[in-house]
């Protein structure tokens, strides 16, 4: 069976760090939505084309192209292999999570947890001004780090309600995190 970890929060707050540290660590595949995104982009695909539009001015990619990309690559891995998936960047919206969650019953696949790394705005435009990334803009960062308030962080509520968020201090250093989310994974397993 397919077990997947979900991560939330904020742009910044670690979850692709955190999620290579894990996959690393216990064998999980590394999914994130983001990498998938600037990789067609780059490619200049279709489907990259019309991300381009919306990354450019800091916004959400449309649920649809998205839940496009993560169905077709859940059937894939489905068909393909067993196996623990980490979703980086997946869901963002209340209509990803609602299709995830069809996703997952349609293919049997168990949601084991959402960690949802915490961290202070301050800190988040601190770490994305050291990262030099194109969308780490300080104007691109405060519409992204709007558009999470608004449209991501209704999420964690969602994830609670069924029991599976586990909320984590992304404040602190990566190496005290990652030890904080390997206690969680090792008392799931």
């Amino acid at each position: 069976m397919v077990s997947v970890i979900i991560f939330l929060g904020s742009p910044g707050s670690g979850k692709g760090t955190q999620a290579s540290k894990l996959s690393d660590a216990f064998g999980y595949e590394h999914i994130s939505i983001g990498d998938m995104l600037r990789k067609n982009v780059e490619e200049k695909s279709d489907l990259g084309l019309k991300a381009s539009e919306y990354i450019d001015s800091g916004r959400l990619v449309p649920d649809d192209l998205i839940i496009k990309v993560v169905s077709s690559f859940f059937e894939d891995f489905v068909s393909n292999i067993e196996g623990k998936v980490i979703l980086d960047g997946f869901p963002r919206t209340e209509p990803q999570a609602l299709a995830l969650e069809k996703i997952i019953r349609e293919l049997r696949i168990n949601l084991s947890s959402v960690l949802y790394l915490d961290v202070d705005d301050k800190e988040v435009i601190s770490r994305l001004s050291e990262r030099g990334r194109k969308d780490d803009e300080p104007q691109l960062v405060i519409n992204r780090l709007n558009v999470y308030r608004d449209q991501t962080e209704p999420l964690l509520k969602y994830y609670n309600n069924q029991g599976v968020l586990k909320e984590i201090d992304g404040n602190k250093s990566p190496d005290l995190v990652f030890s904080e989310i390997s206690e969680l994974i090792k008392v799931e397993a």
